[in-house]
């Protein structure tokens, strides 16, 4: 009995370790979650407000298209391009002390999930705050 109770024991010991381990040093950065709002379409383009003119907002077409502010900026695949503009712009927004870095994205039709995600990590990477998202109206061909 003493030999399975010193394996119970020693078995007990290393699975702590293990789980303070990866509790403290294991998961860091694996799954990144960043702070994104699923806001209405009508709360962010609200017809009796003046737009503001800082607001970014970022479309997202199926195929992975982005256009900011209405101009092209890659696609998914590729989000040099886009990192950079919003880099550049994030850049200029600090330097003039202009501390918003709100960002919308707007997908238009069914956007992959992926696409989706690559996008999220992108603008939080530039550190946009907060990133909100379209909530997509169903149509019929979802019910």
């Amino acid at each position: 009995m003493k030999v399975t109770g010193k394996r119970v024991v020693r078995k007990i010991v290393l699975a702590s370790i293990t789980l303070t381990c990866f509790t403290l040093f294991g998961c860091k950065g694996a799954a990144k979650s960043y702070a994104v709002d699923l806001v209405d379409r009508g709360a962010v383009f609200a017809i009796d407000k003046e737009p503001d003119p800082l607001r970014l907002v970022v479309e997202i077409d199926e195929a992975g298209k982005l256009r900011l502010n209405k101009i092209e900026t890659g696609t998914t695949a590729d989000l040099t391009e886009f990192s950079e503009k919003i880099r550049v712009i994030f850049e200029d927004r600090k330097m003039a002390r202009i501390e918003h870095y709100e960002v919308v994205i707007d997908p238009q039709g069914d956007v992959q999930h992926g696409d989706l995600e690559k996008l999220i990590r992108c603008l939080a990477e530039a550190n946009a705050s907060p990133i909100q998202i379209i909530k997509r109206v169903p149509t019929r061909a979802d019910m």
